[in-house]
C-alpha cells in the first residue's frame, strides 16, 4: 500500500504542471463565461429601453412631404370637416367673396350622391 501511495504522488508529481494549466484555463473561462451572463442580464435591458426610448425620439420628431401632407388634408380633413365651415363668407386675394362665386358648388352639394359617384 506504501509503494502505491509513492507511485501516486510519482504520477501526480509528473503531471502537475498540466493540471494546474488546465484547472488556471477552466478558472478563466468560468470568470469569462460570468462576466458575459452578467453583462447580457443587465445590457440587454438597457439597450432595449435606450433603443425604444431613440425609436420615440424618431417618431416625436418624425416630418412628412408636403406632398403627403397635401393629400392627407384635401382626403381626410376636407373630406370631414369642410361642412362645418360651409356657412362662413370667404373673401379671396381680390377681395371677391368666394360664397357668392361657389353657389353653384353648394347646390351640388345638397344633391344626394350615389355610391358610384363618390368613387
Amino acid at each position: 500500500m506504501s509503494q502505491e501511495k509513492v507511485d501516486k504522488y510519482k504520477e501526480e508529481k509528473k503531471n502537475r504542471a498540466k493540471t494546474i494549466k488546465k484547472n488556471k484555463v477552466k478558472k478563466a473561462l468560468g470568470i469569462c463565461l460570468a462576466c458575459l451572463l452578467a453583462g447580457a442580464a443587465i445590457g440587454v435591458p438597457i439597450g432595449k429601453f435606450a433603443y425604444n426610448r431613440h425609436q420615440a425620439e424618431i417618431k416625436r420628431n418624425a416630418t412628412i412631404p408636403a406632398g403627403d401632407f397635401e393629400n392627407w388634408f384635401n382626403k381626410y380633413y376636407v373630406g370631414n370637416y369642410s361642412d362645418l365651415f360651409q356657412g362662413f363668407s370667404t373673401t379671396d386675394a381680390t377681395g371677391t367673396d368666394a360664397s357668392a362665386s361657389d353657389a353653384s358648388a353648394s347646390d351640388a352639394e345638397t344633391l344626394p350622391v350615389t355610391d358610384t359617384e363618390a368613387e
